[in-house]
């Protein structure tokens, strides 16, 4: 367990509200839970972007790239950066399901 030193009026507001550990404790609870759906949220924003500018979702652009030569040939030619964006789309839905996982996790303790 680690200690964590407090401001002593943060300490005697906590207490006109019950428990001071339970109080801090659900209070970063609280924190933790909104962090995680921002990032979750920002995530989701960068992955939309790619989604438009690609019309198709990243398993189908993924599988498209490796099948299709016509799919591919007309990405290169109207998107000459695509392999990059491949790649920081990739890291978009690695980053959104981390930060899913980790709300999950929150959730349920």
């Amino acid at each position: 367990m680690t200690t964590i030193a407090l401001e002593k009026e943060w300490i005697e507001t906590a207490k006109l509200f019950g428990d001071v550990k339970n109080i801090v404790k659900e209070a970063l609870r609280v924190y933790a839970i909104q962090q995680c759906q921002q990032r979750i949220e920002n995530a989701t924003a960068k992955v939309e972007v790619f989604r438009r500018k690609y019309q198709c979702d990243h398993e189908k652009f993924k599988k498209s790239i490796q099948t299709d030569s016509s799919f591919l040939q007309e990405i290169e030619s109207t998107n000459p950066m695509w392999e990059q964006d491949a790649i920081e789309w990739e890291y978009w839905l690695e980053e959104q399901e981390t930060w899913r996982n980790q709300l999950t996790t929150i959730l349920h303790h």
